[in-house]
């Protein structure tokens, strides 16, 4: 199953924003969110459209297959995790998204109001092969 690139463009307008959430990205988020864009063959053009996104709720609009959803989800969690801290904004933030696009919060990346991050950073190789697959490259 694939996703349509404005879906792909949107779910990473909403992880970046996430990953600025604390003001200042840590350098394993960057690395991330890098290698996140080169799986999936972001463009420069893409790339122009997610720094022109703003609105939060306007790049949630955008996401609307269960794929994409559960896309949005995963890679949230794999920001989230990847300075090995769930700090309290992203742990906010993250809630909110999922109750908006109408995610359950019983995910199986969370846990009692917390994210596994062992079994997050455990999945970073197959979240990323599955971003090569998931929307067709332009």
């Amino acid at each position: 199953m694939s996703i349509s690139r404005d879906e792909l463009v949107s779910i990473f307008s909403v992880v970046s924003f996430l990953a600025h959430a604390e003001r200042d990205v840590h350098v394993t988020e960057k690395k991330v969110l890098i290698a996140v864009f080169k799986a999936a063959g972001i463009t420069q053009e893409e790339q122009n459209i997610m720094k022109s996104n703003t609105s939060l709720e306007e790049m949630l609009k955008h996401i609307q297959s269960v794929e994409a959803k559960h896309t949005l989800v995963e890679l949230m969690a794999l920001v989230a995790a990847s300075d090995g801290v769930f700090e309290d904004e992203e742990r906010v933030i993250i809630k909110k998204i999922m109750k908006r696009i109408g995610v359950a919060d019983d995910h199986p990346y969370f846990d009692d109001n917390n994210l596994d991050v062992p079994t997050v950073r455990a999945n970073v190789g197959k979240i990323l092969n599955s971003i090569k697959t998931l929307a067709p490259k332009p």
